[in-house]
């Protein structure tokens, strides 16, 4: 050996041999000899120094080159990882009883502090509810870890190598941020927290939270994205119950105004009907007489009775009066209903589902359950734009426009105030609705916090906080916002403002 060159080199380089099972080292030298403490009798020291547990490596090492990890104790006490590169072995002595190698240790204590942490990572990765993919350059998965088979109830084996768009993807009701997810993946952004749903093979319903990174190789090639994927089923199941619990609330705080709405047609209903059956009465009687004379031969004295009965009845006026009273019937019935259906829909429980509707109409439906709560001291004004069908969940929008509504209602209180409900369409084909009031307003130090959850300036046992929180959360999963202009004592004006309906395509 070069004692020189060894020991200006961070290793340790030794010669060994083996017989019966007992080590002897026969030469070592090495800069790394200094690192360890064993500058004075580095051949004593590796004899005591190695670990229990790693002494097959240096006593029975496999034919030919090979390496392994093993500890070492140092001069201070500590035991210090090292790699244990066996050069060649040579068998002598009778029946090849004695063993003979060379072999190099270098310092493997920052390899091994990686491959801890790699390890913790993989146990993270195996503990946690979340899942890891990876995508390549054409978006398809070419890895999952392994929450994603329980989670999905996809095989990984039949969902490698496919796309998010083959099937991995959205369901019926997916988020309406679908296109912008995906221009953001061809132009290679990072994604974060998108939201979207997948029907499992067994037809339940899962939602899934998706953030992931571009990987782009050493000349800045874009190669793929890896990313993180969480189940937020039951997340979304307790915002359905809470937006429900909310809508009842509502439903609640409107129920004396409803029942008034209901009670006037069905007052006017009623009034309507008994003067029908008196006209009913009076016909009836008067056919009974006209039979009754037919049947008699009815002298000229009793004809003369009947054209009196007949001119008391006033004929001309039943025959005027009588569809009228029907008609406005028929149209307090239908006011009935139609609030009855509105109740019905709006307390209406489980995921609502997308379809094509107009926000004038579920604006219109708001207005049914609210209107009749409204004092006459506060006026209510309109000014629709014609607006084309937007895909949505009306169901959910109707619950945002009644809450906007409400608090506008709640802001002006018992004062004299205008109510006004507009709505338009943007140049960039956005459509939006806008609720104004001339009530209080809104303080400066309280309009960053009115879309938090719980937050509420109304007294104890007044108001939840959770009103303008659902109408955000509904709102952003529609992939629109809320602008809010107020100052105290000049009103509020809340609009919200929704994408046009996006193309669902292919990324194939």
């Amino acid at each position: 050996m070069n004692t020189l060159s060894l020991a200006a080199l961070p290793l340790i380089a030794f010669c060994a041999c083996v017989r019966k099972g007992v080590l002897r080292v026969l030469q070592i030298e090495g800069g790394l000899l200094a690192l360890v403490g064993a500058q004075e009798a580095p051949v004593a020291w590796l004899n005591s120094a190695i670990h229990p547990d790693e002494q097959a490596a240096f006593l029975t090492p496999p034919s030919g080159e090979s390496r392994h990890l093993v500890r070492l104790r140092i001069g201070d006490g500590s035991w210090r990882w090292f790699c244990l590169r066996i050069g060649q072995t040579e068998h002598s002595g009778q029946d090849d009883a004695e063993l003979s190698y060379t072999a190099l240790l270098t310092d493997a204590s920052e390899f091994k502090a990686m491959e801890e942490t790699a390890q913790r990572y993989r146990d993270y990765t195996e503990i946690t509810s979340d899942w890891y993919w990876e995508m390549d350059d054409a978006f398809r998965f070419t890895y999952f870890s392994r929450e994603f088979e329980e989670i999905s109830g996809v095989s990984s084996a039949s969902a490698l190598g496919k796309t998010r768009w083959d099937g991995l993807g959205k369901g019926a009701v997916g988020n309406l941020d679908w296109e912008a997810h995906k221009q953001a993946m061809f132009d290679h952004q990072p994604i974060r927290d998108f939201e979207y749903s997948s029907r499992r093979p067994d037809g339940r319903l899962v939602w899934f939270r998706v953030s992931g990174r571009p990987r782009h190789d050493d000349g800045g090639k874009f190669i793929g994205y890896y990313g993180i994927a969480s189940d937020i089923s039951a997340t979304r199941r307790i915002e359905e119950r809470l937006q429900q619990s909310e809508r009842l609330a509502s439903i609640g705080q409107l129920a004396a105004g409803v029942a008034h709405e209901i009670n006037n047609p069905v007052g006017f209903v009623r009034s309507n009907i008994e003067t029908l059956g008196g006209y009913l009465n009076t016909l009836l009687e008067l056919v009974e007489r006209y039979a009754a004379a037919e049947v008699a031969g009815a002298p000229a004295e009793a004809l003369a009775a009947l054209q009196a009965e007949k001119g008391r009845a006033d004929l001309d006026f039943l025959r005027d009066d009588a569809p009228m009273l029907v008609d406005e019937c028929r149209d307090g019935l239908d006011r009935i209903r139609k609030i009855v259906a509105d109740l019905r829909e709006f307390s209406r429980e489980g995921e609502a589902d997308l379809c094509e509707a107009d926000l004038n109409a579920c604006l219109e439906s708001a207005i049914n359950l609210t209107a009749s709560s409204l004092p006459k001291t506060i006026q209510l004004k309109r000014d629709y734009a014609i607006l084309p069908a937007l895909h949505c969940r009306p169901l959910q929008l109707n619950q945002v426009f009644l809450a906007l509504l409400a608090n506008a209602r709640q802001a002006i209180g018992e004062q004299a105030g205008c109510i006004t409900v507009s709505s338009g369409q943007s140049g960039n084909g956005e459509q939006w609705v806008q609720v104004s009031d001339t009530g209080c307003g809104i303080a400066a130090e309280h309009l960053p916090r009115i879309f938090e959850p719980f937050f509420t300036t109304r007294p104890v046992g007044k108001g939840t906080g959770m009103g303008l929180a659902m109408c955000f959360g509904i709102v952003a999963d529609h992939g629109g916002r809320i602008e809010v202009h107020s100052a105290p004592g000049a009103g509020a004006s809340f609009r919200v403002v929704l994408p046009p309906a996006p193309v669902i395509t292919s990324l194939k």
